[in-house]
């Protein structure tokens, strides 16, 4: 959805595609921590699944909707403090106005987005990933219909920009969000994981989710964080270094999806072979998802290399922005391989539980590595956005060496949760 925000926002200027692309990485960051902890879902279902505890299942996805609500009251909290954030930032003046615009929209759609991650951990969990798909079909299409007719005022709809991107992301969240409720709840799923029983909360289900997702929220933030800061760098170059960071980084972000897939797979299969006792396949599942992460990205890096210009040039006209982004879809280019292997070892450990290593991993490498480097390398040795992205691709690269690392030293393989 944010892909598609920023390529048809783009079409209307450059200060609102960099501002869409802030706007956007400001809302990930609010939702980080929270998405993080409800992302541990996975690995709960499928250990479950896995030991054939198929009654307790409907227990913890409860449990996981009780903490989206509490997630999003929290949410609405921090909301207030938005605009001090974006000033702290320091873009221009148009596009700050044109990201608190964005970012206090989007923020509302908060609600849909913690149920749909807490039921797709459920359907992922069940090893059925056909399900999520198909409904992030769903609501990207009527994303893309909804930003034709908002952003650009077609069929009779007022021509709204950038709140119209943001209004009809915030309506695409919320019907992703029924979906999963209403396929969730239906008597397909109750009969055989009681989904339709109500639980009362119970404490110490609570304590065991936060035991596990804890860490993965306070990596998410930790993350997301950091590349806050590190956009807030390139916001003081310009928005012309903005628009293009934003560019690379929303073409970046997509090309990864596939690797998020293998990655969620992972989870729930190691997760599964846990519950079943099954280390050996446990650990198959994991290099498998390895190999065709790498075998992924040395495809999308061909890409970058060969077609920076013109993958820019999706996204934005302007000859500087295009000039800027394709130097640094050509460092992404560099930083795949590592990124392959990381993101699918990642979800290979989250199977295991093992979420407190990544946390600290995470932690350190995004704080002491990539916000340094950055700095001098965009600033201090006058490298400008290119310059602060070669830091990037220093953390990335090592951030991936060090988790694949993690999986094969075996350490996962005793954890209980």
């Amino acid at each position: 959805m944010w892909l598609a925000d920023t390529i048809m926002v783009g079409r209307v200027g450059t200060v609102q595609l960099g501002a869409v692309g802030l706007g956007g990485m400001m809302v990930w960051t609010f939702f980080a921590f929270f998405n993080g902890l409800i992302s541990s879902a996975t690995t709960f279902v499928a250990q479950n699944y896995g030991a054939n505890r198929y009654s307790t299942i409907g227990r913890i996805v409860w449990h996981y909707l009780y903490i989206a609500i509490a997630s999003y009251l929290a949410l609405l909290v921090l909301a207030s403090v938005s605009d001090y954030v974006l000033r702290l930032i320091g873009p221009s003046a148009e596009v700050e106005k044109y990201s608190g615009i964005y970012v206090r929209i989007r923020m509302y759609s908060g609600i849909g987005v913690f149920t749909s991650f807490a039921l797709a951990g459920f359907f992922r969990g069940i090893g059925n990933t056909k399900t999520p798909m198909r409904i992030a079909i769903v609501a990207n299409v009527f994303n893309v219909i909804a930003n034709y007719l908002l952003i650009f005022g077609k069929f009779g709809f007022p021509r709204l920009e950038v709140t119209g991107a943001a209004v009809a992301t915030l309506i695409s969240s919320m019907l992703s969000a029924a979906l999963y409720l209403a396929l969730c709840l239906s008597e397909k799923y109750s009969k055989i994981y009681s989904t339709r029983f109500f639980y009362r909360m119970e404490l110490a289900q609570i304590r065991r989710i936060v035991r596990v997702g804890l860490p993965m929220g306070i990596q998410f933030l930790l993350d997301s964080t950091s590349f806050s800061v590190f956009t807030a760098f390139i916001a003081r170059m310009g928005d012309a270094p903005l628009a293009a960071s934003n560019a690379a980084n929303t073409l970046m972000s997509t090309s990864f999806m596939p690797l998020i897939g293998i990655s969620i797979a992972t989870t729930t299969l190691v997760g599964q072979f846990i519950g079943a006792e099954d280390l050996g396949h446990a650990r198959k599942s994991g290099y498998t998802a390895i190999k065709l992460g790498v075998l992924y990205t040395i495809l999308v890096a061909s890409n970058f290399f060969i077609f920076p210009r013109q993958l820019i040039s999706l996204v934005s006209k302007d000859p500087e922005v295009v000039n800027l982004g394709a130097k640094i879809l050509m460092l992404a280019g560099v930083f795949q391989l590592s990124d392959g292997f990381g993101i699918c070892a990642n979800g290979a450990l989250r199977g295991a539980g093992d979420t407190r290593f990544v946390m600290a991993v995470g932690l350190s490498y995004a704080w002491f590595l990539f916000i340094p480097l950055s700095y001098l390398f965009g600033y201090t040795l006058g490298g400008g956005v290119v310059g602060a992205w070669i830091g990037a691709t220093v953390y990335i690269i090592t951030y991936g060496v060090t988790v694949f690392l993690r999986f094969r030293g075996g350490k996962w393989e005793s954890i209980k949760i």
